[in-house]
């Protein structure tokens, strides 16, 4: 207060204080986040040692030449000559998220307008306040506030629920690419999770009633199941984790037509509900409790029903699905190409193209990459 607090010439003043730039403190702010209560200095050694570096940095692209640098410049300027600290990199993995994007609307005087403000009428888009006023439709751009082409989440919310907003955020690509805004994409995940809630009604009823032998196939599925969306995660996948999704309504749905109450049904349809609950947790939740569980414990993947003698790769090339092939033994990446090229599966999709390279997830997937 004494430095702060001034007199010059009888005038009273006060010093500036607040001259950094705000990126300043989002260049350490992790290092405080290991030391919250520390009021001594801004972080604690211990503390530093034992959470630092940050595991993985989720954030958009944008962020890689200010945010990203700056917080690399002050890991290398507090370890310059520091025996005490010696983090050069504050992050040891990076993850860029695409954006949501939506089409973008404007008047006949060029002012931006917001989805809430158009009704389409004939296929056309107007004015919702004077119908005679067509609306020009912009291209597709990021949501923003000064293009007005933003979606309330609450809204949304209000409208589908949280979980098949999350869903369909998730199924509509891989995160790293930008996500196109649909009302009939938002729809379409809105009934799946409708028909997800009619068949665990369905899978809750059966458990009630008399058990019969276990069958094996549940087993395998489920546990298949599990290591999909186990390796999806940890791949930033989630767009997989939908598919399989999918996957498990289709399965589920034959098997309740059996109308059979297999002893390993309850736990193992319990161990799905689970796997699920991170991209649906409100109605998975809502399933568990009607089935009695109360402890959630990540189901661990029994190795014993993954070995499968057949095995089905997709191939994709280009990065788009174009066939599958079905393998018995474990397969070398260059004899996969050989048997896929005998085969002539996807002739049409490479006949007169050069194969630059291949990417090969073994027996899973592979992309031939051509041009």
């Amino acid at each position: 207060k004494e430095w702060k607090e001034i007199n010059i010439n009888g005038k009273k003043l006060t010093r500036e204080t607040d001259t950094l730039d705000t990126f300043v403190c989002s260049s350490w702010y992790y290092l405080r986040f290991c030391s919250p209560k520390e009021k001594v200095y801004g972080f604690n050694k211990e503390d530093i040692n034992y959470w630092m570096p940050v595991d993985q940095y989720i954030g958009g692209v944008e962020h890689a030449i200010l945010h990203l640098l700056y917080s690399r410049f002050f890991m290398q300027a507090l370890s310059h000559n520091n025996d005490e600290f010696n983090i050069l990199e504050p992050f040891e993995g990076l993850f860029t998220q695409g954006m949501v994007c939506h089409e973008t609307y404007k008047d006949l005087d060029n002012n931006w307008i917001s989805p809430d403000e158009i009704e389409t009428i004939n296929g056309k888009k107007y004015l919702k306040n004077d119908k005679s006023k067509i609306v020009k439709v912009g291209p597709s751009e990021s949501m923003s506030k000064s293009k007005k082409n933003t979606i309330d989440p609450e809204k949304m919310i209000q409208i589908y629920g949280a979980d098949a907003v999350r869903l369909f955020i998730l199924s509509d690509s891989p995160p790293e690419k930008d996500i196109q805004w649909s009302e009939s994409g938002m729809s379409s995940s809105f009934k799946f999770i409708q028909k997800f809630w009619l068949l665990s009604d369905e899978a809750i009823s059966l458990i009630t009633k008399e058990k019969n032998n276990s069958k094996k196939e549940i087993d395998v599925f489920t546990n298949q199941s599990i290591d999909k969306i186990n390796f999806a995660l940890e791949k930033f996948r989630y767009n997989v984790i939908i598919a399989v999704f999918h996957e498990i309504y289709s399965f589920f749905k034959k098997l309740l037509a059996e109308d059979k109450n297999y002893e390993n049904f309850e736990e193992n349809f319990k161990k799905i509900l689970i796997v699920m609950s991170p991209v649906i947790p409100h109605i998975a939740s809502e399933c568990l409790n009607r089935i009695g569980v109360k402890n959630i414990n990540w189901p661990k993947v029994k190795n014993k029903y993954l070995k499968s003698k057949e095995k089905i790769i997709v191939i994709q090339v280009n990065r788009k699905k174009r066939n599958t092939i079905t393998i018995t033994d474990e397969i070398k990446e260059n004899e996969l190409i050989e048997k896929i090229k005998e085969m002539k599966i996807i002739e049409k999709y490479i006949t007169n193209k050069k194969i630059i390279k291949s990417i090969y997830v073994k027996n899973k997937l592979i992309n031939i990459i051509v041009k």
